[in-house]
C-alpha cells in the first residue's frame, strides 16, 4: 500500500477525533496535581505559547478570591501548596510585554506571577508545565481596549479589506504589528529572559486568544473572517503552521450575549469543522459564559479568570494530544512505506535472478522446478509487492512446464 493510500485510510479516523476535540470545552476536568518543583529538561527546545487579546487577557482579576475557589472546588488545588501558599512551577516561565513594547511582568508561573491582578496565565502555565517535558515559556502580548476590526487587524485582513495605509500613527493593525514585534524581540533574547537557557532554541507550540469587547455590534461574518486571518497570520509570523490555537469567548454578559452575539457566534464557529475543516483538531473554542459574570471585567473576580485559564489550558492539552497522535500515525505510515519500499527492492532483486535463469534455453525439468520454488518463495515472503504479482504471473505461464 502506498503512503498516499495509507494516509487516505487514516483521514476518516483522524477527522473524527479532531472534530470531537473541537467541540466547546466545559469547566469539568480531572484534578491537576500540584507541581513537583522540579526544573524542566533544559537540554530540550523551549516550548513557547503566545497569549494575546485585550484587557481580560491582560488580567483584571483580584488574586484573593482564588483562595475561596480552591476551598470550594478542589479541582483548583494545584494553585496552593499544603501550607496554603501559592505554588510555583519551575518548568514554566512567564513574560508579559504590555502593548508589545514594555516588559510588564515576568517570573516562574504562579497565581501572583502577573502581580496583584491575575489573568488566565497561571492556570494555562500549570497545564502546559504539567503536560510537557520540555521547558515552557508563556509570552503574553496584549492590551486593553483593542479591536480585532482595527487595532489588531491582521495583515491578511488589511489586504482583503483594502486597509493597507500605515502612514498614520494609529493605522489598521498597529497593535498587531507591535505585539508581534514585541514577542519576537523576547524570543531573540532568550538567553537574557529565560533563566537557565542553554541555547537549544525554541518552538512556538501554541496560541491563546481572548478578546471581543471592543468589537461590540460586529457581525458574525466579519468577526469570523478576522479570526480566521488572525489564526493563519499568527502561525505564519512565528513559523508555526500547525500550532494549536485556543479561542476563549466573551462571557461578561452571561448567557445573553446581547450586542456581542455576532462576536460570540464567530468565536464558537471558528472551531466548527463543518465551517472550517482546515481548523479541525487544531483550533478549539472555550465557551466561558458559565464561569461568572459581573460586567466587562467579571467583577474583577480572579476566580473567574482562573476558570477561564483552566479551561483554555485543558483545551490546549487536548489539541496537543491530538496533534501528537496524528503525527505518530503519519510517522507509522511513513515507516510502513519505507519498509514496503525495502521489501520491494529485495523482492525485485530475487525476481530478476529467477527471470534471468528462466531465459536460459534447454532447462531441465529439475531446473524449472527449482525456478518455480523460488517464485513461490518470493510470493510467500513478499506477498504485497509488485514483484510477487509478477511472480504469480510467471508461475501461471510456466505452470505446465
Amino acid at each position: 500500500m502506498t503512503l498516499q493510500n495509507q494516509t487516505k485510510n487514516l483521514l476518516p479516523l483522524v477527522a473524527l477525533l479532531m472534530a470531537s476535540l473541537a467541540l466547546p470545552v466545559t469547566a469539568d476536568s480531572k484534578q491537576l496535581p500540584d507541581p513537583d518543583g522540579k526544573p524542566a529538561d533544559m537540554s530540550k527546545k523551549i516550548k513557547v505559547f503566545i497569549l494575546s487579546g485585550q484587557s481580560n487577557m491582560c488580567g483584571m482579576g483580584k488574586v484573593d478570591p482564588l483562595k475561596g475557589l480552591v476551598k470550594s472546588d478542589k479541582k483548583y488545588s494545584y494553585l496552593v501548596d499544603d501550607n496554603g501558599g501559592w505554588t510555583q512551577r519551575k518548568d514554566a516561565y512567564y513574560l508579559y510585554s504590555l502593548m508589545g513594547v514594555k516588559l510588564h511582568a515576568k517570573g516562574w508561573v504562579s497565581a501572583t506571577v502577573n502581580g496583584n491582578r491575575i489573568g488566565p496565565e497561571a492556570a494555562i502555565g500549570h497545564y502546559m508545565g504539567h503536560h510537557l517535558d520540555e521547558p515552557v515559556l508563556l509570552i503574553k502580548v496584549a492590551c486593553g481596549n483593542r479591536s480585532l476590526g482595527f487595532d489588531v487587524m491582521p495583515p491578511t485582513s488589511r489586504k482583503r479589506t483594502g486597509n493597507t495605509d500605515n502612514s498614520k500613527k494609529y493605522y489598521h493593525g498597529w497593535s498587531y504589528d507591535n505585539w508581534v514585534k514585541g514577542a519576537k524581540d523576547l524570543l531573540s533574547n532568550l538567553d537574557t529572559h529565560y533563566p537557565g537557557y542553554q541555547g537549544k532554541g525554541y518552538e512556538v507550540a501554541g496560541f491563546f486568544w481572548w478578546q471581543g469587547h471592543k468589537d461590540r455590534g460586529m457581525s458574525q461574518e466579519m468577526h469570523e473572517g478576522l479570526l480566521k486571518d488572525l489564526i493563519n497570520d499568527f502561525r505564519t509570523e512565528f513559523a508555526a503552521p500547525r500550532a494549536p490555537f485556543v479561542v476563549a469567548t466573551i462571557g461578561f454578559n452571561g448567557q445573553n450575549t446581547g450586542p456581542w452575539t455576532g462576536v460570540f457566534n464567530a468565536q464558537m464557529a471558528i472551531s466548527d469543522p463543518s465551517r472550517h475543516p482546515e481548523f479541525a483538531g487544531n483550533v478549539s473554542s472555550v465557551d466561558i459564559r458559565s464561569f461568572g459574570g459581573g460586567g466587562t471585567h467579571y467583577g474583577d473576580n480572579g476566580a473567574t479568570y482562573t476558570k477561564v485559564g483552566d479551561a483554555m489550558g485543558r483545551a490546549m492539552v487536548g489539541l496537543l494530544s491530538t496533534q501528537a497522535k496524528s503525527e505518530k500515525k503519519t510517522d507509522n505510515a511513513i515507516s510502513n512505506e519505507n519498509t514496503n519500499s525495502a521489501l520491494e527492492k529485495q523482492a525485485s532483486a530475487k525476481l530478476q535472478t529467477v527471470k534471468r535463469f528462466l531465459k536460459r534455453t534447454n532447462l531441465t525439468p529439475h531446473q524449472k522446478q527449482l525456478a518455480r520454488k523460488h517464485l513461490e518463495l518470493i510470493i510467500k515472503k513478499f506477498p504485497d509487492t509488485e514483484s510477487a504479482k509478477e511472480a504469480r504471473s510467471l508461475l501461471g505461464t510456466n505452470a505446465d512446464e
